[in-house]
């Protein structure tokens, strides 16, 4: 029987299809995050360039300073992501983008650790929705075979930004002394100056779904959202879904008439355990990518290398340029064999080998190396975790909160990398670097607990989900209205491995 792509498409026109949305929306999802990581991570080289100093931070004070941006970050991530589908990707994204922009410009004039602290919250209530949101709305444009890679070079932005932060700082701190300002001002200033104008374009040029990108034909907007229609993030495709060059010639709006807002759905994400056990990991990990984003140059200047403020900067971009490749490369293979666990299996066992050698060795090259290694697994597993809650959590509103719950987890990780290292314990770092051995060691825990689970729901699936079938049947509902009902409780969704 041919596929229902095959009846409405060529292999050539989705292939050239893909080619047009990768080209519009991927280079701006992955700026977009790489600014938002930036603007939130830079802290950690202006403390190296004079912020500290000039700003009379005890450490204490500086810890405080990364905590306080998570308090907001945290409390508003659930109810932003509800709403994006409501005010629309192509509105929220680009205000979200704009404000904190303006809020990191102005953090390169404050004068008093108070007024750190307020801005630093400020800065976590305007960035709180850019993840998540990026996240879900890579879901309006691709199919579940697809979405790790995307999720992998958006979410590189990371990486990027720890690559290019000490080049940049290093760059941007000749600046100092000008207008006054020393270099962690301009840091600051330079950095949210650029993004509060990409903020500003995208109010123009954000595609808000397939319907809205820009350099595609009718014919092509259709296909675009018909195929993730088809799609339904891992549904299979049955006869009652299938669609017709009638169909697809249809205006898009009139295809679909869209899933209602439900407090039940957005309830189940905090009973599902898939859900509840990727936070779990979505933390251990966090508390790694964060304690390296902020204190990397703190880690590799407190290496008995003899390194200056500068040469310690500019180390602290191997790393990271070495996790983007890492990324890349396990992405094409996760969404090839559509197997999440051994990209997530593969990052966490990276992280540990990388943690042992940091923490065991008294060698300053080999713990260097750790850190590399420790990167590559680290930076790696976002994106796997990622795509694993969005290609398996079905019906919108449970997705949007699922996704939103797991970056609750990641920020949660956020808050314990901030506590994890002090100067003073260089050049071993013990507290931290047993710390997070110790919490990798829980991830990997954690998936392979979720990876068992699943594997005995698979079996158990169908024969425990018959009867809703039979009961909504006999109500006189519809095969679509009852996948719309079931989500992921439908026997015929497939919850990746």
């Amino acid at each position: 029987m041919p596929t229902p792509q095959s009846s409405c498409w060529s292999e050539q026109e989705e292939r050239r299809l893909k080619w047009k949305i990768d080209a519009q929306v991927l280079p701006l999802t992955l700026l977009l995050y790489t600014l938002s990581f930036l603007d939130r991570t830079n802290i950690g080289q202006a403390r190296l360039i004079g912020l500290q100093e000039q700003l009379s931070l005890s450490f204490h004070d500086y810890q405080v300073a990364l905590t306080v941006l998570y308090a907001p970050y945290i409390a508003f991530e659930i109810p932003s992501n509800l709403l994006i589908k409501k005010i629309g990707p192509a509105r929220l994204i680009p205000f979200l983008v704009t404000a904190w922009g303006i809020v990191s410009t102005l953090q390169g004039i404050v004068t008093t650790r108070t007024g750190l602290f307020i801005n630093r919250a400020f800065l976590g209530f305007a960035e709180t929705g850019i993840l998540p949101g990026l996240a879900l709305y890579l879901t309006f444009f691709y199919k579940a075979s697809e979405i790790q890679l995307r999720q992998a070079i958006y979410f590189s932005g990371a990486s990027l930004a720890g690559a290019f932060n000490g080049v940049l700082s290093t760059a941007i701190n000749l600046l100092s002394g000008r207008a006054g300002l020393l270099g962690w001002s301009w840091l600051f200033i330079l950095e949210g100056i650029f993004t509060v104008l990409v903020g500003i374009a995208c109010f123009w040029i954000l595609p808000n779904d397939a319907s809205k990108l820009w350099w595609c034909s009718e014919r092509e907007k259709q296909i675009a959202e018909e195929r993730v229609e088809q799609s339904r993030f891992t549904m299979r495709v049955t006869k009652d879904v299938q669609k017709s060059n009638e169909t697809l010639n249809a205006p898009p709006r009139a295809r679909t008439a869209g899933e209602p807002f439900s407090w039940s759905e957005v309830g189940r994400a905090f009973t599902d355990p898939l859900v509840l056990l990727v936070w779990v990991a979505g933390l251990c990990d966090a508390s790694g990518v964060y304690g390296l984003a902020f204190f990397a140059p703190t880690i590799i200047k407190g290496l008995p290398l003899g390194l200056t403020t500068v040469q310690a900067q500019l180390l602290s971009s191997p790393p990271f340029a070495a996790a983007f490749v890492t990324s890349i490369i396990l992405a094409l293979v996760s969404d090839r064999l559509r197997w999440r666990y051994l990209t997530g299996l593969i990052g966490f066992l990276l992280a540990i080998v990388g943690l042992a050698m940091a923490y065991a060795s008294t060698n300053a090259k080999v713990q260097y190396g750790g850190l590399i290694v420790m990167s590559m697994g680290l930076y790696t597993l976002p994106s796997s975790l990622i795509t694993w809650v969005l290609s398996s959590t079905g019906g919108y509103y449970k997705r949007a909160t699922a996704i939103a719950l797991l970056i609750v987890g990641t920020n949660s990780g956020g808050i314990v990398g901030t506590w994890l290292f002090d100067p003073t314990e260089a050049p071993r770092f013990r507290r931290g670097f047993i710390t997070l051995l110790v919490l990798q060691c829980v991830g990997l825990l954690s998936i392979s607990i979720l990876e068992a689970y699943l594997l005995w729901e698979r079996r158990t699936r169908k024969q425990r989900h018959a009867d809703w079938i039979s009961d909504l049947k006999a109500q006189g509902c519809s095969e679509a209205s009852i996948r719309q009902v079931l989500g992921d409780r439908h026997p015929d969704f497939v919850r990746e491995l």
